[in-house]
């Protein structure tokens, strides 16, 4: 049991007081990655090792197994754990993702003219997808031609996985994350999946917006899987060409999404502008 390590016992009561010292959060799984991201900075869990089951964690934080997704899933995405498929999830090493961290901000600017307060974290947004899908187009295509039956597998498992996600109509960014993980590891490529997995935490925050309310709710989920159904029959049936346009189509939404939302914020500016 998790609760008789001595040393779990005491990490958590160094971090319920110092819990006592904020805040409380607004949801329960605002306080699980509080209490998960004290007990990584107090040392409970070194820089490689694994961290103990999800039924162990939630029991410990006294939350559903659901809750404590969200809260890994949020650690995730700060850089402070990562997740190998089929193993669980790991203390990541911050210097490693400390050369590359995506910006929220962006700095780049379009025919010399810097993005407006207002658009700057969308911009940033939209560069950062960018990046996505050409890494991610370029790998699909590789996975076709090199994939094996045990490569093939894991794809499967991870849409599999996706598929009860979506029926349930919960949060599968974590198994869509596998989904990317597992056609990376198919292009046998060691340094494309060295840099999959340096920007998986980026990464993996983008792919949230498909599986959130929201997303459901607009039919961003249901798209966006029966995307990873198509890229998984190309990538099975060696069509190289056709996986890369199917995984630059996928990200391509969400670009469109991020552009739409500039394209509005100006317009109503605009708007705003000639009326005074």
């Amino acid at each position: 049991m998790l609760s008789d390590n001595p040393t779990y016992s005491i990490g958590l009561a160094h971090a319920a007081d110092a819990l006592n010292a904020v805040v409380r959060p607004q949801s329960l799984a605002d306080e699980a990655h509080r209490q998960l991201l004290l007990q990584i900075e107090m040392g409970l869990w070194k820089v490689g090792a694994k961290l103990p089951p999800e039924k162990a964690l939630a029991e410990s934080l006294a939350v559903s197994r659901a809750v404590l997704r969200e809260a890994l899933s949020r650690l995730k995405a700060d850089g402070r754990i990562e997740t190998r498929q089929g193993s669980g999830a790991f203390v990541a090493d911050r210097n490693k993702l400390s050369a590359f961290r995506f910006n929220g901000t962006a700095s780049s600017t379009q025919n010399g003219v810097a993005p407006s307060p207002g658009d700057a974290a969308d911009v940033a947004e939209r560069e950062m997808l960018e990046l996505r899908q050409i890494v991610e187009s370029g790998a699909a295509e590789l996975a076709a031609m090199r994939r094996t039956d045990g490569d093939i597998a894991l794809i499967r498992a991870a849409v599999d996985a996706m598929d009860g996600a979506l029926a349930a109509r919960r949060d599968g960014s974590t198994v869509d994350d596998d989904f990317h993980n597992a056609i990376a590891a198919a292009t046998h490529n060691a340094q494309l999946t060295k840099f999959l997995e340096f920007l998986g935490a980026q990464f993996s925050a983008s792919r949230k917006a498909t599986w959130d309310k929201a997303g459901y709710g607009v039919g961003i989920t249901e798209v966006g899987q029966s995307d990873h159904r198509l890229m998984l029959k190309a990538i099975v049936a060696g069509e190289g060409a056709k996986a890369k346009r199917l995984a630059h189509n996928h990200v391509q939404r969400a670009i469109d999404r991020v552009a739409g939302r500039i394209a509005d914020r100006r317009a109503s500016e605009n708007i705003k502008g000639s009326s005074t």
